[in-house]
């Protein structure tokens, strides 16, 4: 009985709401306490807030090492007789090829024009090649009509009534071809003649010559133009008594300093010698 009223009963202490079995409140306790009586001193005054559902945070699973371990050995099946086969890689090309660019479109990279497109970089060439074919054919056509307009007029006196030349005008025709070639002389030019001869036939071809042009005059043919050939300096006629050299006017003999030196000719220089010996006056004895 003493024993038993000696002892004395424990009491529990209540614990408070909101605070953790240590006994000192937590920061987040603390600032959920704060938070709740800002609230309901909000509602008091206002409306009451709607009610804010937070999601619920999965906790994250963390796997051991000790697990992937376990997993990694019982996936492991051992070695099997495919796995020991070599695997072999072959490289033929030795260069790879880099794609270079046009000179078209180099030259719009390097240009400080804006880049035009594909689609008008093509249609740009399509039209330059058309232009060129059409340019180079109407050349060569204005070239071949401008070379037979030239023959024509060059020929146009050995025209006859007949369509093709006889074998006189076609050698006549030949030869003025090679001289527009660059021909000095003509090839049916006779080198050796007898003067009586050579004087005729000049003579002769002036004549038809003339003849020739009066006739496209007065038919309104226009001809090619006549070669004039270049005149020397025509030589002074002097009288049998005259002088040949200088002017005689008024009973007077004119000569000019050009005459003076053509009769002089150009003048010598002599070297000076000198009158001494090898003792002057005196003697060798001397």
């Amino acid at each position: 009985m003493a024993s038993t009223l000696g002892k004395r009963k424990r009491e529990a202490a209540p614990v408070a709401k909101g605070r953790s079995r240590s006994g000192s409140p937590t920061p987040g306790t603390i600032e959920q306490d704060a938070q709740e009586i800002f609230r309901r001193h909000f509602e008091a005054q206002f409306k009451p807030l709607p009610t804010v559902k937070r999601k619920a945070v999965r906790p994250i699973e963390v796997e051991s090492a000790d697990e992937d371990n376990a997993s990694e050995e019982t996936d492991w099946e051992g070695i099997s007789a495919d796995e020991g086969d070599v695997q072999v890689v072959e490289h033929t090309e030795k260069k790879v090829e880099i794609p270079r660019m046009s000179k078209t479109e180099l030259k719009a990279f390097m240009s400080s024009k804006p880049i035009k497109t594909g689609e008008e970089i093509s249609n740009v060439k399509g039209k330059a090649s058309k232009d060129d074919e059409e340019d180079a054919a109407t050349e060569a056509l204005n070239l071949k009509n401008d070379l037979a307009l030239q023959r024509l007029l060059a020929e146009s006196h050995l025209l006859d009534s007949s369509f093709t030349h006889t074998s006189k005008n076609r050698h006549k025709a030949t030869d003025l071809r090679i001289q527009a070639l660059g021909a000095k002389t003509s090839i049916l030019k006779q080198e050796k003649m007898p003067m009586a001869h050579r004087k005729g036939i000049i003579a002769k071809e002036k004549e038809r010559e003339e003849q020739r042009r009066a006739e496209a005059k007065a038919n309104g043919i226009i001809l090619e133009k006549a070669k004039v050939k270049p005149q020397g300096k025509p030589q002074r006629d002097r009288g049998v008594d005259a002088p040949g050299v200088g002017k005689f006017r008024g009973g007077m003999l004119k000569l000019s300093k050009k005459d003076i030196h053509d009769i002089e000719g150009p003048k010598r220089k002599f070297a000076a010698k000198s009158s001494r010996g090898r003792g002057g006056k005196k003697g060798r004895g001397r």
